[in-house]
């Protein structure tokens, strides 16, 4: 899927589209789980491609199993690396569908149960000039709560410039994540940083790497949220213990899974640990999950989630995303995920594995 507005920029990579892959897992009692592999913007294209030609390895591997084959699958491709995350993710949610079916109960309740009706929508901007900047604003509008905006990929001066764009634009009541994506070294982040003392700012993955972080928070004294430095649930219950970041952003689909993610999720909570659970932009089947997860969280210590089809191009309306009011969105009703494929709505598949 492309980008609606054009390339999405951020300080370590620049994506044109969006590529995923539509998995339905079949039963022989009649029942469909779906599932999404969400494949990193990171990797290359030989990379994803040998993905892609590794896919009947594993998936035949399937063919007779019950769901607890298809869980370990995922669990045992989650740990072969961060390139494979996205496809144990993939794998694991058509197992957290099925399972949601078999009891008749939505995925939100197979991960521990729903908090909450929905959750804030955050609006993402990623634009290169402030003109650019303000036209993202005016469409996220004065209710959205929470905005987010890409830094790192231009000058210090210009990431100044445009945060203090925002902020004059801003509500009181609005909450900024200024986001680097890990672009700054230690002192450009204390440089940007220090020029502002705002308490609509949360300073989002400023630096790479976790322990360059935790020195950002402490130079500044200004609240950081670890994301993608924390790259595996060791490292985030270790953030939560340490209490040096203000928040922690939980992605299922780099973590491997919505299991491990649940792990993280409720290790927070124990931690009063502030979180925001989204993912890498994609469709409507893992954005539906991920939500399932988020509403899960106690809505004090829950940020926000994202609609995290959003700034795409779709041909196709899978409903995984449900409106309410004040720009709040939530999972759709229902046993599973709550989505539903009428047939050959995706048209042919790419393979078919099967006993008969």
């Amino acid at each position: 899927m492309p980008f609606r507005d054009g390339p999405y920029a951020m300080s370590h990579v620049t994506q044109e589209v969006v590529y995923g892959r539509i998995l339905q897992v079949h039963t022989a009692d009649g029942q469909t789980g779906l599932g999404e592999v969400v494949f990193s913007p990171m990797l290359s294209v030989d990379e994803r491609a040998q993905l892609i030609a590794d896919e009947s390895l594993y998936l035949s591997s399937l063919v007779g199993k019950d769901i607890d084959g298809l869980m370990q699958l995922a669990e045992e491709l989650c740990g072969r690396g961060r390139s494979w995350s996205g496809i144990a993710f993939g794998l694991e949610t058509a197992g957290y569908d099925l399972l949601g079916k078999a009891g008749g109960l939505p995925v939100s309740n197979v991960l521990g149960g729903r908090l909450g009706e929905g959750v804030d929508d955050y609006f993402s901007i990623s634009e290169s000039s402030i003109e650019k900047i303000r036209k993202r604003l005016a469409i996220a509008g004065s209710e959205r709560k929470v905005i987010q905006l890409k830094l790192g990929i231009g000058s210090p001066e210009e990431d100044i410039q445009q945060v203090s764009a925002v902020l004059s634009e801003m509500t009181e009541s609005q909450m900024l994540l200024a986001d680097a994506n890990g672009g700054w070294s230690v002192g450009k982040a204390c440089e940007v940083i220090s020029c502002f003392n705002d308490p609509r700012v949360v300073w989002e993955e400023a630096c790479p790497g976790y322990g360059e972080n935790v020195e950002v928070a402490r130079r500044t004294g200004q609240p950081v949220m670890a994301d993608q430095c924390v790259k595996e649930a060791g490292l985030a219950k270790q953030a939560v213990d340490d209490q040096l970041m203000s928040s922690l952003c939980i992605k299922p689909a780099f973590l491997g899974g919505l299991t491990v993610a649940r792990d993280v999720r409720d290790y927070c909570v124990s931690g009063g640990m502030k979180m925001r659970i989204d993912g890498p932009w994609c469709g409507d089947i893992a954005t539906a999950a991920i939500l399932h997860l988020a509403v899960g969280a106690p809505p004090g210590l829950l940020i926000a989630g994202c609609d995290l089809r959003e700034p795409l191009m779709r041909k196709l309306e899978l409903k995984g995303v449900i409106r309410f009011d004040g720009c709040r969105i939530g999972p759709p009703s229902g046993p599973g995920l709550g989505i539903t494929l009428t047939d050959n709505v995706m048209g042919d598949p790419d393979a078919i594995y099967s006993i008969r």
